[in-house]
């Protein structure tokens, strides 16, 4: 195959020129001076046979044509750099790399503060960044893991990707201590009737177990939907509302004045693993991290 005549350091140029439709921001971003920045957008153009960026009043605008290759750009630019800085080894104690990881609120409870103790007690410089699962991962995993180094969700939501095993955890559902309406067991004529605070619904992140309540005939009624696992138990709190929550995020807040509520059958556990893009497999950095993140996980107490 052959490639088109494009020095490919323009492709660099040309991202950042669509990222901050400026020239002179963009050449700053990467090192040309403003003649230099406007001469790249010009070989730009004309390979494009496209003006790219077009003025309205005092900002530009991107055409059609560069809007679309906004879209593409981040990602190739991101894979060309990992090719391009590839490494056979990894040296924690001197790397300052960046790896970001994607996770629940929940997640990060149970698993952030002893990652975050144990990567910067091996890697001081390393910059560890979490962010929330984005919804649209379950519908486009591969475009979505390719912008993230790890991203830690139950199994269930995804399939046919690169994961590994970190923990289960428990179902367990809570009702605020004053609440004088709901059982401490409810029957499946009880379950229905019952009012829930219910997260990221109706996402496909939404409670797991709510797959095999409905199996079971149970559907959960929302009052309340917050985009949050954390924050379940504390929404319940004065109110006559349940909420399913996670045995180790329960755990992790006992001051509540919660009580357990006994549903008509148990639910199953739910299993956290780390999901990554094909293409971080080779990369020694990446296993390092998973290393990390095992070792981490295998730490937790036993439910």
């Amino acid at each position: 195959m052959e490639l088109p005549a494009l020095d490919l350091n323009l492709i660099v140029v040309l991202h950042a020129l669509l990222e901050e439709r400026n020239v002179t921001r963009a050449g700053e971003r990467v090192g040309l001076s403003q003649p230099a920045a406007s001469a790249a957008l010009g070989r730009l153009r004309r390979h494009f046979d496209d003006p790219l960026l077009e003025r309205k009043g005092t900002h530009y605008e991107l055409t059609p044509v560069a809007q679309g290759l906004r879209a593409e750009l981040g990602d190739t630019v991101e894979r060309v750099s990992r090719l391009l800085t590839a490494r056979p080894r990894f040296e924690p104690e001197s790397s300052s790399r960046r790896f970001r990881v994607h996770c629940s609120d929940s997640v990060l409870t149970v698993l952030g503060p002893a990652l975050v103790t144990a990567v910067q007690s091996a890697a001081p410089d390393v910059r560890l960044d979490f962010e929330p699962v984005d919804p649209g991962v379950i519908h486009d995993p591969l475009t979505r893991l390719a912008e993230t180094n790890v991203l830690v969700l139950a199994r269930g939501l995804l399939s046919d990707l690169p994961s590994s095993d970190l923990y289960t955890d428990g179902w367990v559902c809570v009702a605020w201590e004053g609440n004088t309406v709901t059982p401490g067991m409810l029957s499946f004529e009880d379950a229905p009737k019952a009012r829930w605070v219910v997260p990221y619904a109706p996402s496909p992140l939404a409670s797991p177990a709510d797959a095999h309540l409905a199996a079971l005939g149970v559907d959960r009624r929302a009052t309340v939907t917050v985009q949050s696992f954390t924050a379940l138990g504390r929404l319940v709190v004065g109110s006559d509302l349940l909420a399913l929550v996670h045995e180790r995020v329960l755990r992790a807040s006992p001051g509540l004045p919660l009580r357990r509520v006994i549903l008509p059958v148990p639910l199953p556990a739910v299993s956290q693993a780390a999901w990554w893009h094909p293409s971080h497999q080779l990369d020694p950095g990446h296993r390092w991290l998973l290393g990390i993140m095992a070792e981490v996980a295998g730490g937790l107490k036993q439910l």
